[in-house]
């Protein structure tokens, strides 16, 4: 899944900076490869009924996340600003996440193990992916997308940094 783009961050601050109409045809070309599979991932997200029933309902502050659909749902979405270096140097341009704590855990429970854990047992062999690379939703989605999405995120980078240097910014 990861791939190395480089000076993709640096066109992006220059296009916010220089050409900002340019930076706004860019993000709305991202935008529209990134929304299918947002509607994809919020599609497998499973209702109430398929949880187990101790792990749904409204969660108190300090408690363990509780399971609650249209939040979890909700809570599915892109991100098109670059993140921080992690510890390895990489940086991710764009990314679809999950802002709740209940989606991130059905997202990847029981990954490590492999069947889905003791926590899981009705999710088993959901998982999509492999390795660090799997979960059950955004993971399945993306899979799915069989790369559509990241390829159009390349080309309108490719494409705008193309229209940029054309303009005589660089």
């Amino acid at each position: 899944m990861p791939t190395e783009l480089k000076g993709a961050s640096a066109l992006r601050k220059a296009l916010k900076q220089v050409s900002p109409d340019l930076d706004k045809e860019v993000r709305d070309e991202m935008v529209g490869f990134l929304k299918p599979l947002v509607k994809k991932a919020r599609g497998y997200m499973p209702a109430n009924s398929s949880i187990p029933s101790g792990w749904v309902g409204k969660a108190e502050a300090g408690q363990f996340p509780k399971y609650d659909a249209s939040l979890v749902r909700r809570g599915v979405g892109y991100k098109l600003t670059p993140t921080k270096p992690n510890r390895q140097g990489w940086v991710q341009t764009v990314s679809i996440h999950n802002k709740t704590a209940a989606g991130a855990i059905f997202e990847t429970a029981g990954r490590k193990s492999g069947n889905g854990g003791r926590f899981t047992p009705r999710l088993q062999g959901q998982l999509a992916g492999s390795g660090k690379m799997q979960g059950r939703a955004m993971f399945k989605a993306y899979k799915e997308d069989e790369g559509k999405a990241k390829a159009g995120v390349i080309k309108a980078l490719e494409k705008a940094a193309a229209k940029f240097n054309a303009r005589g910014n660089m």
